[in-house]
């Protein structure tokens, strides 16, 4: 004998396994704070005006990352955004434990 439950479900039926949502546990917060804190570093590490002056030493022959007066540029503010939305995709893809 099978023991799925093989009985067809109306529209509307909820599953019966227990939800865990609102429930408190260390391991939830500690991976949420350890996401803020490379959260942070990471912003940090691409909104330093320092950041902007390597780009521009590396990709200045295609892209213009900053003016001549230091300011960025949106296209360099545009770069920088996509460089921290990789990197942190990347770091949330990485394993949680």
């Amino acid at each position: 004998m099978n023991s799925r439950d093989d009985s067809p479900r109306k529209a509307g039926d909820v599953s019966t396994t227990p939800q865990k949502s609102g429930s408190f546990s260390f391991n939830r917060i500690f991976l949420k704070a350890k996401y803020s804190l490379y959260s942070a570093l990471v912003f940090f590490l691409f909104a330093n005006p320092e950041t902007n002056l390597i780009l521009q030493r590396f990709f200045g022959k295609f892209v213009t990352f900053i003016t001549p007066a230091g300011a960025p540029t949106v296209t360099g503010i545009f770069v920088s955004t996509a460089l921290f939305f990789t990197t942190m995709l990347g770091l949330m893809l990485l394993p949680s434990d």
